[in-house]
Formats: C-alpha cells, structure tokens, sequence
C-alpha cells in the first residue's frame, strides 16, 4: 500500500517538476538523502545558482510528501473494507496536504528569485510587454502624435459671478480620432457600436481630454457614450453642466465687452503625443440663451503652450458677448435720476421759516438715499475691480448732491444771518438752473461715452471732473463779486444822501441868516420912517 502511495505522488508530481523522471528511478530513503543533501548546500552557499534553489525546493516538497505518506503514525491497519477505503481517503488528504505545502513553500522562493535575478526580472517583463494593450497604448505610438478632433458646444448659459470670477454654462464636447485596434469590438454586420464611457474606458483608448480652466468640483457630467465605427473611428460625445473660471474685463463697467473661454486639453498627453484640431462643424453657440449679454460673435481655435517641461496642444471655444443695459438701466440709472430730481427740487421751496428744516432735510436724505444705490450697484463687483465709468457715474451724482446742499446752506444763511433777501433770492434761483445744467451735462457724457465709445474712460473722468470744479468756480466768484458789488453800491448810496442831507442844512442856515438879515433891514428902515415922522 506504501509503495503504491509513493508510486502515485511521483506520478502527481512529475509534469511540474523537472526532476520527476529522476525521482521515479529513486527510492524514499535516496530522495530523504537526496534533500538532506540540498538543505546543506544552499545553507552553505547562499549565491548558488537560481535552477539549483529552484529545484531544492521541490524536492522538499516531494520529501515533505513521501513522509507524510510513509509516517508509521498515519498507517492505517487493513482491518475490513470500510478501513481500507478510509485510509485510501487519509492517503489522498495527505497527499494533497504535502503538495499544497509544497506550492506555498517553492512560489516565495521563485518570486523572490525573479526579483533578485536581472536575468529572470528581464524575461519576466518581456513575457508582459510582447502583447500591446489598446487602452494603455495610443494609436500612434511610435508612429507621431495622434490628431482629436473636438467640437464645443454652449446649449445653455446661466449667468456670470463676476465676484468669484466664474460663469457657468451647459455644454457638449465632442471628439473624434482613429483607431484601427477598435474595430474588433463592433459585432458582424453592424457598421457601429455604441457604450457607455465607463464601459469604453476598460476596452477603448482614450485621450484624456478635459476642460482645464473648469472651478474646482465643478464639472458634473449629464451623459457621455463612445461610438466606434466599422471604419475605425472612435466618436466620444460628451454633455455636462460646468462652472469656468473667468478674470472679467470690468474697466468699462457696465459697457463691458467680455470674452467667454472655455478651454480643453489632454490631461497625460503631450503636444508630441496628441495635437488637438477644431472641427468647425461640430462648434456651435446658441445666441439665444446669453439673458443679460448679447452674442457678437465665436470662435473656436487650437493653440500650444510650453511652460518648461509642460508643452501641450490646447483647444478653445471663445464666445464675445456684451452687457445689455436692461437691468442697469432698470436698477440702477432710473432711480438716481428720481432721487437727483427730487435733490434739485429742493430750490422751488419758499424762503419762510416753516421750510428751513425741510428744505435742509429733504437735500439731506436724498444724499444717504443715493449712497444706498451706490453700495448696491458695487456689490456685484470683486473687491478689487478697477476704476469704471459705473464709479465715474455714482461719484458725480454725490458730487451734484453736496453741491445742493452747500448752495442750499449758503441761500439761508444769506437770507436768515446776513438778512440779505435779495442776494439769497438769487443764489436760490441761479441754483435752479445752474445745477441741474452741470448734471445733465456731466451724465450725458459719461453714459454716451461708455456706449458708443466716442471717449475713453480717462478722458471722461478728466473732463467731467474739470467741468464741474470750473463752472462752480466760475459761479462761486460770480455770487462773490455780486456781493462786493452790493455791499459797496450800497455804502455809495448812503454817502450820497448823507451829502445831500448835509448840503441841505447848510443851506438852511445861508437861507435864515437871509431872512434875518432882511429882517433887520425892514427893522431899520421902519424905525427910520418913524423918526422922520
């Protein structure tokens, strides 16, 4: 029974063991001795050749399961049938038992081997390399750079965030390139092959194209699907809803003209690996869906950068749009006008006691009122937009209303402190026309010059400015030189009566002085007729 047991492991083991017709031709104990032997050596010579570990440990493993097979503690007396099939099935137990232990003991040894031998390592990895892998593996490699073709698509646009610097769109992306390695999985007497994208990147090559100048996490993919053609041509569609980070032009605020980008390139490749090229048909922009901009026009280009070691071929779907004035106009102009009129109106209230606290307050609020508006039209700028002819706007409305006070304070302070009617009369009344003049005028420059362009923003500040500080300046020195002019006509005209009244008296006294005379004269002759009579 021993003999037989021994008989069938040899023949078990000899297809994977190079030794095998060897052992048959051994007995147990030249086998035991046999790995004995081996054990010494390799423990005395640790850099021995590779073949010779190898073959160490199968025969340690062959060992391992003869004495299993032959240890006098497993024998199993013949004592009736069912014994006799026990043991059989104890025999094969162990059998297998010394076989698995000798795979778990020879696999360290051959990987361990593998890695510490150049030779092995070598032919190891030729064995991986001789077949190319499609997915891994572009179509062109070793041949030049493999041409995408791309197409971008805006179906949808939902507004800017100028103060995160993103606008967010819903897109589509197609590409399109060969390869002839892909025409096995389309099925007999189809000419195409459609699956999903997941589905295609285990079986497919793929270029790796993405937007690059997305925000972060925010490129949500809606549906994409991969076609392969009997042709050999491999169609990627792509549609997702993508927040683009933007830096706006906001210098000409709210006349801004700005240039949408969405950009794409290959996230592994190279520019000598893939080159992207527009495919003009497949670019399109929806001139309908851009809500507070109107669509100039669109462009999509291919372009490469190199930044050091980081050459890539890019490609871009531009879309030129410009701001509607709509919402401005409705939010923002309309009421500054209404406040500004109402500011202006406070120069057709009376001059009389009742009106000084309103005409005061009313010039006031209006002022606080416009700041409101101000903050509210710069709250959809960054924090550091630059100057724009929205500020150029806001800061000479304030500059027309503290003009309207100070004129209104200096009306009362003529009529109620210098007790000057007149000159209050009249700077009241010029301000009724002086200023609403210098704010039309300034506000009409500034909102053609930002449409039509005619200016550029500068020059209008320059100007507008100037304007005002000259015209008040011009004004200030009129009211000025009419007050020199009365005060001193004034002390002209008392001097002259003063005159008149002196001149007056003194010829009084010449007149009295005459009748005196005259009367001491008929005095005199009365006594002198007297005598003679």
């Amino acid at each position: 029974m021993k003999c037989f047991s021994l008989f069938c492991v040899t023949l078990l083991l000899a297809p994977v063991c190079s030794d095998g017709l060897t052992i048959l031709a051994k007995t147990p104990a030249a086998i035991m001795k046999q790995t004995n032997s081996s054990s010494q050596t390799h423990s005395s010579a640790p850099m021995q050749h590779i073949p010779d570990q190898v073959a160490s440990h199968k025969v340690k493993g062959i060992a391992k399961v003869i004495h299993n097979v032959s240890s006098p503690a497993q024998a199993i007396p013949p004592v009736g049938r069912s014994n006799a099939s026990e043991g059989n099935n104890i025999n094969r137990r162990l059998m297998l038992k010394g076989f698995r232990e000798w795979k778990q003991s020879s696999e360290p040894s051959q990987t361990k081997t593998s890695a510490s031998h150049p030779t092995l390592a070598l032919s190891s990895r030729k064995r991986y390399t001789t077949k190319v892998d499609p997915v891994l593996v572009r179509p062109g490699a070793g041949k030049g750079a493999d041409t995408i073709k791309y197409g971008l698509m805006v179906l949808n646009f939902y507004g800017t965030d100028m103060k995160k610097k993103t606008f967010a769109v819903d897109m589509a992306m197609t590409l399109r390139w060969n390869d002839t390695r892909a025409i096995d999985l389309v099925p007999e007497g189809l000419d195409k092959v459609s699956m999903a994208w997941s589905q295609a990147l285990e079986l497919v090559w793929m270029p790796g194209i993405v937007v690059t100048n997305r925000d972060i996490e925010k490129y949500e993919i809606v549906s994409a699907s991969v076609t392969i053609f009997r042709s050999g041509e491999v169609l990627r569609v792509e549609r997702a809803n993508a927040r683009i980070m933007k830096k706006f032009e906001l210098s000409e605020y709210p006349f801004d003209t700005q240039n949408l980008q969405i950009k794409i390139a290959s996230s592994k490749y190279m520019l000598n690996e893939v080159v992207l090229e527009p495919d003009t048909n497949a670019s399109r922009v929806d001139e309908n869906v851009w809500g507070l901009y109107k669509m100039q026009s669109f462009d999509s280009r291919a372009y490469s950068t190199s930044d050091g070691f980081l050459e890539k071929s890019r490609g871009m779907l531009e879309v030129t749009v410009r701001r509607s004035l709509e919402k401005y106009r409705e939010d923002h102009l309309m009421p500054t006008f209404i406040v500004q009129i109402i500011s202006w109106a406070v120069f057709f209230f009376p001059f009389a006691n009742p009106f000084i606290t309103a005409r005061l307050a009313l010039s006031i609020l209006t002022l606080l009122t416009f700041t409101n508006l101000m903050v509210k039209s710069d709250s959809v700028l960054p924090g550091s937009a630059p100057w724009n002819w929205n500020d150029l706007f806001n800061q000479q409305i304030q500059t027309f209303m503290f003009l309207t006070i100070l004129l209104n304070i200096s009306s009362e302070i003529a009529m109620h402190q210098f007790q000057n009617e007149q000159l209050a009369r009249y700077i009241n009344n010029e301000a009724k026309v002086v200023l609403p003049f210098i704010g039309i005028s300034n506000i009409v420059v500034i909102l053609t010059a930002g449409q039509y362009k005619w200016m550029d923003l500068w020059t209008a500040t320059i100007l507008t400015k100037a304007s005002v500080v000259v015209m008040m300046t011009c004004y200030g020195g009129y009211v000025v030189h009419g007050v020199y002019t009365e005060h001193f006509k004034a002390k002209g005209d008392g001097a002259i009566e003063a005159t008149t009244a002196a001149e007056g008296e003194d010829d009084g006294d010449a007149d009295a002085q005459n009748v005196a005379q005259e009367g001491v004269v008929r005095n005199a002759e009365g006594r002198r007729r007297r005598g003679k009579d």
